[in-house]
């Protein structure tokens, strides 16, 4: 399952593109960074009938999460974490021709074999789910 999904549409993972570290730091907690990048191919169907809903967008959207620090050993898979938007530490943002900010992010999963992330995110005055499925190869 590669699902990137804004509302009801999927754009898919571009796994290629797309990168998840998860780095031990010094003071024994974790840093997990994520950029998770839309197939532009997909994009492109979607978009090609200036009629589509997405046919505003020039880019595919992108998801990214920098400096999230977690606790426990280096192989324990995190799952069902809360982020907090307020997290000084921790960036998160959907872009899509523009950074959204997200609200309700839930790092669902990351394991050695997935990668699952949902939220909401604001387009034009709308709050839309979005969720990420990815599997991971390490």
């Amino acid at each position: 399952m590669h699902v990137f999904s804004i509302g009801d549409t999927n754009f898919e993972v571009d796994v290629a593109k797309s990168r998840v570290s998860l780095e031990a730091r010094a003071d024994g907690m974790r840093e997990i960074n994520i950029k998770v990048e839309a197939d532009d191919d997909v994009f492109m169907r979607l978009t090609e009938d200036d009629d589509a809903p997405w046919s505003w967008a020039l880019y595919p959207p992108s998801f990214s999460l920098q400096g999230l620090l977690v606790a426990g050993p280096d192989a324990a898979p995190v799952q069902m974490l809360a982020i907090d938007a307020d997290n000084p530490q921790c960036e998160s943002a959907l872009y899509m021709m523009e950074y959204r900010d997200v609200a309700d992010l839930r790092l669902v999963e990351l394991s050695a074999q997935r990668l699952a992330v949902t939220g909401k995110v604001d387009f034009f005055g709308k709050s839309l789910p979005f969720a990420i499925d990815m599997p991971l190869t390490r």
